[in-house]
């Protein structure tokens, strides 16, 4: 039985649709006969089946009728994107993981169907089957003239912004397997993990602190914890910085965590409105040996309800903001204290004070030899006797 995602929002999807299964049944039986030794691509690939021009205008425009088959390999997926027009879609094989906006995940199987409105996000794409590749089916009613029929997140224009002349190409998106972490891959479940999260323009240094303290080895060589990185989707996530990540896990495959690290962001009052943020840190925070907070991610951890009547600080100036905000914390004043630790809970002012934070939970975990030794590592000693005079060397 299908399960429509959304609503067929008009007479047009619905006749589109009718004729968009009817060539789906015929394409998944012309497939059914064929036999393929060969590996599943890495890439998602879409083919054009089909484009018919519209009689008739939708906003002043002449509107087009596209029906292409996209094709997503084991663990594959597609970046978070807009359409140029409505897209009806229907899965042929395979399972499909799909989400537009904020609204939650929904898992398709074969005969299951979509709906994406136009230049909706179309936050989540992807294949969670590591040995099946999914194939569906996808109706789009564009404008004739648009270029673009995938436009990527970060470079969402209006339709009306696009270029006049419409050409015919591949709509290739980036698809990326979780395969390729290497902290996936070489995830080691007797040691201690040490789980980052991401979130869009997550300030860098509160995430390369703790990267930069825990993956260092001991005098042996020997790597003594697991430092991973999690976020709602596998997919890029921008810092604040420019830098894009790729996040080894996801909310819903994220490894037990012996320590969660909250780090934060300029736009806080979003992150902390993210329901599925908000839950992950609290289920998390409850189960792990220790949480650590950067910067305003306190906020995130008072929201949470995890650190109820414990002692925490905040970046320099947001004390009484954060007091008033979650008053069931006890803000310690920031101007004058860098890093607190109470029971399980760390916080820190962030940015480089993060690997206060980091260093101090280091020691707590192993020992003041190993802590040494990665300052030693880190150069810490020459930035703290910094002299300019003295350590600078400048030749005209």
């Amino acid at each position: 039985m299908t399960q429509p995602v959304a609503p067929m929002r008009n007479s047009l999807s619905r006749v589109l649709l009718s004729c968009f299964v009817a060539t789906a049944l015929s394409v998944a039986s012309a497939h059914a006969e064929e036999e393929t030794t060969s590996q599943p691509s890495q890439s998602t690939h879409a083919k054009v089946l089909g484009a018919d021009n519209l009689k008739g205008l939708q906003d002043g425009k002449m509107m087009t009728a596209s029906l292409l088959e996209v094709t997503v390999p084991p663990l594959g997926f597609s970046p978070p994107h807009r359409h140029p027009g409505s897209v009806t879609g229907y899965v042929l094989e395979g399972t499909l993981e799909f989400a537009v906006e904020d609204e939650p995940i929904q898992t398709l199987k074969a005969g299951d169907t979509f709906f994406e409105p136009k230049m909706i996000l179309h936050r989540v794409s992807r294949n969670p089957d590591k040995t099946r590749p999914c194939r569906f089916l996808v109706t789009m009613v564009h404008p004739a003239d648009a270029k673009q029929l995938v436009i990527p997140e970060n470079d969402s224009s209006p339709v009306s912004h696009l270029p006049q002349e419409r050409e015919d190409v591949a709509n290739e998106t980036c698809t990326i397997s979780v395969s390729d972490s290497v902290n996936r891959q070489e995830f080691d479940e007797t040691l201690p993990t040490i789980g980052i999260l991401l979130f869009d323009n997550v300030l860098m240094t509160e995430v390369t602190a703790p990267i930069d303290v825990f993956t260092k080895p001991d005098k042996d060589g020997n790597r003594l914890f697991n430092v991973i990185t999690v976020s709602e989707s596998i997919q890029p996530v921008p810092m604040e910085s420019g830098l894009r990540v790729l996040p080894d896990f996801t909310f819903d495959d994220c490894p037990k965590l012996n320590v969660l690290v909250v780090s934060s962001s300029y736009d806080m009052e979003r992150i902390v409105a993210s329901e599925r943020i908000g839950e992950f840190v609290r289920s998390k925070g409850k189960s792990t040996d220790y949480t650590m907070s950067n910067c305003a991610g306190a906020h995130l951890i008072g929201e949470s309800g995890i650190a109820d009547g414990r002692r925490i600080v905040t970046y320099i100036g947001g004390g009484d903001l954060l007091q008033k905000t979650c008053p069931s914390l006890a803000v310690q004043d920031d101007n004058t204290v860098s890093f607190v630790k109470d029971g399980r809970l760390l916080s820190s002012n962030g940015n480089l004070a993060s690997y206060i934070s980091a260093l101090k939970l280091l020691e707590e975990l192993t020992d003041k030899q190993h802590r040494d030794y990665v300052e030693e590592h880190l150069y810490l000693q020459r930035l703290q006797d910094y002299e300019p005079a003295s350590r600078e060397q400048e030749i005209q």
